[in-house]
């Protein structure tokens, strides 16, 4: 009787790790659902809830919401997207941050032919993303699954909403999303300003040689630890105009940019948008340098207290490095001070001469 319990026990045993198996087995093969919309250089249209949500599962999103007459921004928007360069686009997914680009017609519910009702966007825009205008611009972080709340993952842009002058949504973007869209051609106006100064000494010799060294210098120096774009590419042809007009003169930067703007007119249609794009960015720093601006006392005034700041802060750097820390002799001045305290001997006297003294 005892063994044929034993045994049910077992079989019972060997019936509920079998049951554990097969559902953990089916749990690890189950389904996953994945993101419907990966990151790409255009702008995709969401139609629901689900879209979002399931985008900024893996993806930040940057989100355009508008009535269907309101387009204009994001059409502006959308065009740039596209037009960003590939290199900048290729290093943020390469860095697993490319971003989804999305919009959203704010449309209100409505019933179809068949009599089907369509919830429409209008609630859900209003309500769980909080946007009150048209257009409204959100940035919606990642990381968001079916019990997310959007309040959490959602910021919007509130600055000016003028469609002549976009430059402070497109710094919000930049700012949320790390890089900044479209193949705008850029200068560093400061480095513009050393770049005139340079070229200002000609192919010099002896003290105003030394002095084009410490400009090329500086530009070197606050490109160093730069890595955000477009600062960081941009710096590195700086850079280079500068390292060239060393090598071969400071008439190397005009004769540069006479022959690229040569061959971006030839080759015009016949070669991508980012090519003509990476000429017009070294044709544009090139000039800097082949038709310097006009320094200004403000701009001689800039010079000189970057100087002067960039001067006190190597110095700075070298008393941190070499100077002691000060505490250290004050400790060893007091313990010879404590050495120095002269020890008074106490006499012990024995009692004959105690009481002889008496």
């Amino acid at each position: 009787m005892i063994a044929q319990t034993s045994a049910r026990h077992r079989f019972r045993t060997y019936i509920v790790a079998s049951l554990a198996i097969i559902l953990l087995s089916l749990l690890s093969f189950a389904p996953t659902v994945s993101a419907s919309v990966k990151p790409e250089k255009k702008c995709v249209e969401f139609f629901e809830e689900y879209d979002l949500r399931s985008a900024a599962r893996e993806s930040n999103v940057f989100l355009i919401v508008h009535h269907n007459d309101d387009k204009a921004k994001r059409k502006e928007i959308c065009e740039k997207v596209v037009a960003t360069p590939k290199k900048i686009w290729d290093e943020v997914s390469k860095k697993g941050k490319a971003p989804v680009f999305a919009f959203m017609e704010i449309k209100s519910g409505s019933e179809d032919f068949d009599g089907v009702w369509h919830e429409g966007t209008a609630n859900f825009v209003k309500t769980s993303l909080g946007a009150v205008g048209s257009p409204s611009f959100l940035f919606v972080s990642k990381g968001m699954d079916k019990t997310s709340k959007y309040s959490s993952h959602v910021t919007h842009y509130k600055g000016s909403s003028d469609i002549l002058d976009m430059s402070d949504l497109y710094n919000f973007m930049e700012k949320k999303l790390g890089f900044r869209i479209g193949n705008d051609v850029f200068n560093i106006i400061f480095f513009d300003t050393i770049a005139a100064q340079f070229v200002s000494y000609g192919d010099a010799t002896g003290l105003d040689r030394i002095k084009q060294r410490i400009l090329a210098l500086y530009v070197r120096t606050a490109t160093l630890f730069s890595y955000k774009e477009p600062f960081s590419s941009i710096g590195k042809l700086y850079n280079r105009a500068f390292a060239m007009s060393f090598e071969h003169g400071v008439d190397y930067c005009g004769k540069q940019m006479k022959k690229l703007e040569k061959k971006l007119e030839s080759t015009k249609g016949k070669i991508s948008e980012d090519k003509v794009h990476e000429f017009q960015q070294k044709i544009a720093i090139l000039k800097a340098f082949a038709e310097p601006k006009e320094l200004t006392s403000d701009d001689h005034k800039q010079l000189f207290i970057h100087a002067i700041l960039h001067l006190g802060l190597i110095i700075a750097s070298i008393l941190f490095i070499f100077v002691p820390n000060g505490d250290e002799k004050p400790a060893e001045k007091e313990g010879e001070a404590i050495n120095d305290v002269p020890v008074i001997a106490k006499v012990v006297e024995s009692d004959d001469q105690s009481n002889e003294k008496k």
